[in-house]
């Protein structure tokens, strides 16, 4: 894990080719910094000198290009410090905010600390938050509410970001829609402690709003840690349609990754891990068309809206801020350890949600049972849910259903998380159905066309490409290089697209380019002397590291084909 840690550090040093009349603006009062954004060009920076900025909000606007975007960022890094009622807004195209610290915050009123907008109709498209701190940053009014983070536009990114000690209302991070798609990419951030708001409203992360929870946002969140995120029962919360959530890791997380709205979106390679004290829980289903496979969950407490899973209850004609029935949801290849209630069928049923799920899959789990609780708990009905290829070592099922095999299902500690042993019955022993497609499990690893073990782990000899998230892979970090150190580096151009990877040179000399498995085996290794560098990847494992060597100096990227 250590070395994946700095192929993402690096990964950030790294930038696009800069123009070579680029501009570098150092500014240390906020006239010299609307005076230099006023001036901006693709390619320039802005550097915020290292002091303390007490109750300045600023206006980041601009318009950067793909090739060269306009950085506002710290000179020094852990230096430039926003305290008070600071608040940075973002609009325009191609920019990147970075290295900022936002601490013990005293903010007077509603709003956010950062906007991906500068006005309702001036929206942030293809701009970057990174390596930004907001942490403590509250109200003495714990009533009024607030944002850390507010995603409005569209192909944004936020990543190696850390949040932590938000205790007033208002959801920490939130996307906002409209009638177009977001596609914003959440990804290697740090969700740090939230203590119970003890209503609503205390969510960690929630994308879209009840008004808005027929229309896509196609969002991706990925590769986050939430740890003790227990604002409220909805760690994160999804009110949109077509969003992934998947390798995130949820550490003793007192609530659920929720799927409170909107439909038609998917939960896979996520990691979750209780304490067997807190209230903590998993994935909780409404609405139809949800996916939720290759899964991993253990040690959670959590019973019905809070169970290991939950297919909830619904309203009849349901309006926008009820609960829509369950329908169509497919549930398979997870692996549910020493859970207090592994599935909950029908939570929440009362005369209002009535509607218990219907047509609905669950299929191919291994399921390790807490002693003396039965397997499921049906609250209304589970006659709309078919049962296949369960496999568990549970005495009692809770349900009179076919599909449940119950066997020793030996399992050995690796790592983090519980595996099947070599003589574990799950081998092999998945059943044809609604999750024949799948071609990887949760580590990454290449599952069978047929015969596939049951559970999230495919037992394998290949390298495990995916990991449950520690602290030390995601969040801000500023203990390299800073930014203005980094913009007198050489720079590079990579790229993968259509298996093949691409490396352009800013001249010509010799070179030495190096493919890495993310484990660090060396998978080529090549000398160049001209300007571009041109070899077929497909043939290699997912993730690459890129490494290239040239007199005094080594450059490493971590690139997804």
């Amino acid at each position: 894990m250590k070395l994946v840690r700095y192929i993402l550090i690096i990964f950030i040093m790294l930038r696009v080719a800069i123009p070579a009349n680029a501009e570098v603006y150092r500014v240390s009062s906020k006239n010299q910094f609307d005076d230099a954004v006023a001036s901006v060009l693709p390619g320039d920076t802005v550097l915020l000198a290292a002091q303390q900025w007490d109750d300045v909000e600023l206006e980041f606007k601009g318009e950067g290009s793909e090739n060269a975007p306009i950085v506002f960022g710290a000179e020094t890094l852990g230096q430039t410090i926003f305290t008070g009622n600071s608040r940075i807004e973002i609009s325009g195209n191609w920019l990147e905010v970075r290295d900022f610290i936002f601490r013990d915050g005293d903010i007077i009123e509603s709003g956010s600390i950062i906007a991906f907008r500068t006005a309702s109709s001036s929206l942030a498209h293809n701009c970057r938050l990174t390596n930004v701190t907001i942490e403590n940053y509250n109200p003495a009014n714990g009533s009024i509410d607030t944002k850390y983070v507010s995603l409005y536009g569209t192909y944004n990114r936020v990543d190696h970001c850390s949040f932590s000690g938000k205790t007033n209302s208002g959801a920490t991070f939130v996307v906002w829609l409209d009638e177009t798609p977001d596609y914003h990419l959440i990804d290697h951030n740090y969700f740090g402690s939230r203590q119970d708001l003890g209503e609503n409203g205390g969510e960690t992360i929630r994308i879209g709003t009840s008004d808005w929870e027929r229309y896509n946002s196609n969002c991706v969140v990925e590769y986050n840690l939430f740890d003790e995120c227990d604002g409220e029962i909805e760690i994160i919360s999804n009110k949109s349609v077509g969003n992934h959530y998947r390798y995130n890791t949820f550490d003793n997380c007192e609530g659920t990754l929720t799927l409170r709205h909107g439909s038609d979106c998917w939960v896979y390679g996520n990691f979750f891990f209780g304490d067997e004290e807190k209230d903590c829980g998993g994935i909780r289903l409404i609405g139809p068309g949800h996916r939720v496979y290759n899964n991993y969950l253990e040690n959670l407490e959590g019973t019905s809206y809070r169970a290991a899973i939950c297919l909830a209850n619904g309203v009849p004609n349901s309006p926008a801020n009820r609960y829509r029935q369950v329908e169509d949801a497919r549930v398979g290849f997870n692996t549910i350890v020493n859970c207090k209630e592994p599935f909950a069928i029908g939570a929440g049923v009362d005369e209002e949600k009535s509607l218990a799920p219907i047509t609905s899959f669950i299929e191919n789990n291994l399921i390790v049972s807490k002693a003396g609780r039965d397997l499921v708990k049906v609250y209304s009905s589970a006659s709309g849910v078919d049962w296949k290829g369960m496999y568990t070592d549970a005495e009692t099922i809770g349900i009179a259903a076919d599909g449940f095999i119950q066997t020793q299902v030996p399992m050995v500690l690796d790592g983090k998380m519980y595996r099947p042993t070599s003589e574990n019955p799950v081998m092999g022993a998945a059943i044809s159905g609604v999750f024949d497609t799948i071609s990887v499990d949760i580590d990454g690893q290449t599952r069978p066309e047929t015969a596939k073990d049951v559970g999230c782990d495919q037992l394998s000899d290949e390298e495990i490409m995916i990991f449950p998230v520690t602290k030390s892979d995601v969040g801000a970090n500023y203990d390299f290089p800073t930014h203005s150190q980094i913009i007198e580096k050489p720079n590079y151009k990579i790229s993968v697209s259509q298996g093949a990877l691409n490396v352009k040179f800013e001249n010509e000399k010799k070179r030495t380019i190096s493919l890495y498995s993310v484990s660090g085996k060396l998978l080529s290794s090549s000398q160049v002397y001209t300007h571009k560098f041109n070899q077929t990847v497909s043939q290699f494992p997912h993730f690459l590291i890129v490494e290239i060597r040239e007199a005094g100096s080594k450059y490493a990227v971590k690139l997804i084909q």
